[in-house]
């Protein structure tokens, strides 16, 4: 699963990203505080990409049953449950981050790992709905199978999208999502503190 990723202002991109939300935000529903810097929870509203340049501010999570919020759909079946049938097929998008974290269990403790693209920030898959009328969008990210490479940390990793495959993804229809199965990435990751959060 992805239960937490981080963005870092310092990285050039992601501060472009930030700067375009900032001069859309008059045509956004509602007051709001979108996060563009520093540790990402579900429920927190985030910049996300929807098409060519085009960012939109989202709230991380469907609304599942009893009001929790589900932030992940596996890749495997999204297409086929309810809940994330439509967004898959009409709905897609990317999710800017700078990495994500995921926590192994060894010997009875849990271990925080910080994971990310060498050099650049990287683009999470995800699709996302419509919940209340004159709200944000709501979205959620997707997920695969763990590379060998870092299964022993965590049995689940959120599906990254190369760059060139972008626009692909946001356009494709089964066969892109069919892709994020094989799409191999090489990651950069080491364990962090707790208290360790990004800035």
């Amino acid at each position: 699963m992805c239960g937490r990723y981080y963005i870092e202002i310092g990285d050039e991109e992601l501060r472009e990203i930030a700067g375009e939300i900032e001069k859309n935000r008059q045509n956004f529903p509602g007051q709001m505080t979108i996060k563009t810097n520093g540790d990402i929870f579900p429920t927190d509203i985030v910049p996300v990409r929807t098409g060519p340049q085009q960012y939109l501010p989202m709230r991380w999570g469907f609304t599942g049953p009893g009001g929790n919020p589900v932030i992940n759909a596996r890749s495997e079946t999204a297409a086929q449950k309810p809940m994330f049938r439509q967004a898959t097929a009409e709905n897609r998008c990317l999710i800017p981050a700078s990495g994500y974290y995921e926590w192994q269990i060894c010997k009875g403790e849990k271990i925080r790992y910080r994971f990310r693209l060498p050099g650049s920030a990287m683009y999470l898959a995800g699709c996302y709905r419509k919940e209340q009328p004159g709200s944000v969008f709501n979205f959620v990210i997707l997920t695969k199978k763990a590379q060998e490479d870092i299964e022993d940390i965590h049995k689940r990793m959120p599906a990254i999208i190369p760059r060139k495959s972008a626009e692909e993804w946001l356009n494709g229809g089964m066969p892109a999502l069919m892709s994020l199965y094989g799409c191999l990435i090489t990651l950069d990751f080491e364990p962090v503190p707790e208290k360790q959060y990004a800035l």
